[in-house]
């Protein structure tokens, strides 16, 4: 006799429990992704959180309660090595220790204490923004995103880590650090032009009870271990969530920009000094860096011939040949007549130099002609 198909508990079951709709298991498996996302997001934050507590680099602006100091550290920090930065730190805060100091000084001064941290333009912004508050009679980095964006030279990323770190509000600062750490931890792909999905990923991440501390967690773990190259992974908090990490592609992200040519360009600094030493510089002439005091420059025929030296600003490299002439005090005045239009000169003393803003360029011409 033909077993009876419909008998048994199991197919009793079936007839009594209706398979779920196509979009109920959708909603299932994504609820399923979601409590998984949720889960590997608060061990990422226990982790990192664990690590930064037991030991971190010992930074002079760690620790402090202004703003203004922890403003000045994130606009030195930008495309520069910390080691570079905290010395540079402090000789700044030494001269400048708050906003009216900084807000009343003469532009080349503030220059001057920048000097080997480059990108100058950084520099002149951190000056306008501090003049623009003290105007307003600040005696602080302001509090919100709003009036923390209108101030010159401040990005998202400057705002992000200044109100996180000085005032614990909730946003995530994005680096290069952070960019490179949060593209090998889920295996991103390239940045759009809103920084997407960098910025979204980072701000999902946050710790939100302790924005600051995070926030320098993870720009410290992309500076200490997950650098560009070499990484070292051993000690790494995140080695068992890393994607990339797992899957061995470590050396693919994040995920490589297209490399723009450098140009080369070559120059002749005119080094011109008299019997007392006193030399002649200029500022306003030279495009690449018209706010920084540069002896006389003539461009040079291309293609450049190696020069006495090279320098990079950007995507430009410089052959730069040096030339010495000493003349007489009455010399050296005349030199002063021959000012290009759109540019200044003056004389200096020897013991002024250091009181300028100069570019690394002047250094190096001074160096290789053994005037330094």
């Amino acid at each position: 006799m033909p077993a009876d198909r419909s008998a048994g508990s199991g197919s009793q079951r079936e007839q009594n429990s209706p398979r779920p709709a196509p979009q109920e298991l959708a909603r299932g498996n994504d609820s399923t992704s979601e409590r998984a996302t949720h889960n590997r997001d608060r061990r990422l934050r226990r982790k990192l959180l664990a690590w930064w507590d037991a030991g971190h680099n010992d930074l002079p602006w760690r620790g402090r309660a202004d703003s203004y100091g922890i403003w000045i550290s994130e606009a030195m920090a930008q495309q520069t090595r910390l080691a570079v930065v905290a010395p540079a730190w402090e000789r700044f805060l030494k001269r400048f220790p708050d906003i009216e100091s900084l807000a009343t000084a003469a532009e080349d001064e503030v220059l001057s204490l920048w000097s080997g941290l480059g990108y100058y333009s950084r520099a002149r912004s951190l000056h306008r923004a501090a003049q623009t508050l003290h105007a307003a009679g600040a005696s602080g980095f302001p509090d919100t995103w709003e009036e923390a964006r209108a101030l010159p030279g401040v990005g998202d990323y400057t705002a992000a880590a200044v109100l996180s770190i000085s005032h614990e509000q909730p946003y995530a600062a994005v680096d290069g650090n952070v960019t490179r750490v949060l593209s090998r931890l889920d295996r991103l792909g390239p940045a759009d032009n809103k920084r997407e999905p960098y910025a979204g990923r980072a701000q999902s991440l946050l710790d939100k009870k302790r924005p600051g501390d995070w926030n320098e967690a993870l720009m410290e773990l992309g500076e200490t271990h997950c650098r560009p190259r070499n990484p070292d992974c051993t000690p790494c908090p995140w080695r068992n969530e890393c994607r990339a990490f797992a899957a061995d592609v470590i050396d693919q992200h994040p995920p490589p920009k297209p490399r723009r040519v450098p140009t080369r360009e070559g120059i002749e600094l005119q080094l011109v000094r008299d019997s007392d030493h006193r030399i002649l510089l200029q500022k306003g002439v030279f495009r690449a860096l018209p706010h920084l005091w540069l002896p006389p420059i003539a461009s040079l025929p291309a293609p450049p011939a190696r020069g006495d030296f090279r320098h990079a600003i950007v995507h430009r490299i410089f052959e730069v040949h040096v030339r010495t002439r000493e003349v007489s005090r009455r010399a050296l005045q005349g030199e002063l007549r021959k000012t290009p239009a759109r540019g200044e000169r003056k004389i200096f003393d020897p013991d002024q130099l250091d009181t300028i803003g100069r570019s690394s360029l002047l250094t190096k011409s001074l160096r290789q002609a053994g005037w330094d």
